[in-house]
């Protein structure tokens, strides 16, 4: 059984939602993982996307331990973007850790990123490192960047952890382990439910800037993600997903001159790399689906735009300046993916993911 704090332990300002899809075994090491960590008593809340395996009665069986702290949310599978906003909507904390179900947290984790928001009003989230479990001294990533063509990618993936390192502002945070404000999310438009998977963590840090709160990764903050130790092979849906997401992403949130220059990037890119390489009907398919949604997507930006508060030359300084990632994926993940089931609404999806 998990074990939790002991009864009269403080509570702790903060909701931790957790997207799942089929993952019951990384849940309980979550769990555990949660329960013992030094803030105090926090609130958990499971959003399941219609799991198949036994997720549901793990969570029951542990809810007792939790003492009304665990609640769990079945829901449609409409991917982690979604399965956020759903588990922060029933938040009734101040704070939210967004955290993924293979990811482990140092035991001080949610209490050292709890003091670095109370310190600075001006921080709407904080991270720090996730690091690779099947080697732990190797950065997944300590936030992230994005170029001029929409393209995101953690920073640092690859290299050797280095306690040394500073604290330093981002563009954006990757949501596998991120405490935020949720006000701040909430002004920011939340994460947009239509990405399914994939850019929704680096949609929502570029709008968290744009609207005046600070993005930050501290070194003291070290969480583990228990990935495949090398990346899958490209999938169509994945592929149709990143594309689709990044254009919507860039269409919604770019400003002023920016808007044209990453706008015609991602048009040069996209041309080029269908010339390149496949999946091509996944790309065509992201075109048009951004096309069919033009309407929506600028009224969107609309609303986003007359709340920007911090011009994109300064929300882009503070990346690597790059416009290609150091490492392009090409749609490749670590995380299984298998094609006999659907969980996206247009079929072939990943359905072994621990989120969708």
């Amino acid at each position: 059984m998990t074990s939790v704090e002991p009864v009269g332990a403080r509570q702790a300002p903060v909701t931790v939602v957790i997207p799942t899809y089929n993952r019951a075994a990384d849940l309980q090491r979550a769990l555990r993982n949660l329960g013992a960590q030094s803030a105090g008593r926090l609130q958990v809340v499971i959003v399941d996307n219609s799991s198949t395996d036994n997720t549901k009665e793990v969570i029951e069986g542990l809810m007792p331990s939790w003492e009304g702290r665990l609640r769990y949310i079945r829901k449609k599978p409409e991917g982690p973007a979604a399965a956020r906003n759903t588990g922060m909507a029933a938040a009734t904390t101040p704070y939210v850790l967004f955290h993924d179900s293979d990811v482990e947290l140092t035991p001080d984790w949610v209490e050292r990123a709890l003091a670095h928001l109370e310190a600075d009003a001006s921080l709407g989230a904080v991270g720090g490192y996730i690091v690779y479990a099947f080697e732990p001294g190797r950065v997944n990533a300590y936030g992230g960047d994005l170029g001029r063509m929409g393209l995101a990618w953690d920073i640092g993936e690859g290299s050797l952890l280095d306690s040394k390192q500073g604290s330093a502002p981002r563009i954006w945070i990757n949501c596998s382990a991120m405490l935020a404000r949720v006000p701040a999310v909430q002004q920011a438009g939340g994460f947009d439910e239509t990405f399914f998977y994939g850019y929704e963590d680096s949609d929502v840090g570029w709008r968290l800037n744009i609207t005046g709160h600070r993005v930050a990764v501290f070194p003291d903050l070290v969480a583990r993600h228990h990935v495949e130790p090398s990346p899958g092979g490209a999938h169509a849906e994945i592929v149709f997903h990143y594309c689709k997401n990044r254009l919507r992403s860039v269409l919604r949130n770019a400003g002023g001159f920016n808007f044209w220059v990453m706008t015609l990037g991602y048009a040069a890119y996209t041309l080029l790399d269908l010339i390149a390489r496949g999946p091509r009907g996944a790309k065509l398919r992201a075109l048009r689906w951004n096309l069919a949604r033009w309407g929506e997507t600028m009224a969107l930006r609309r609303t986003l735009q007359v709340q920007r508060k911090v011009a994109d030359a300064d929300i882009f300084a503070l990346g690597e300046r790059r416009w290609l990632p150091p490492t392009p994926l090409g749609g490749q993940r670590r995380r299984p993916v298998e094609s006999a089931a659907s969980t996206s609404p247009r079929g072939a999806a990943p359905v072994s993911d621990d989120r969708v």
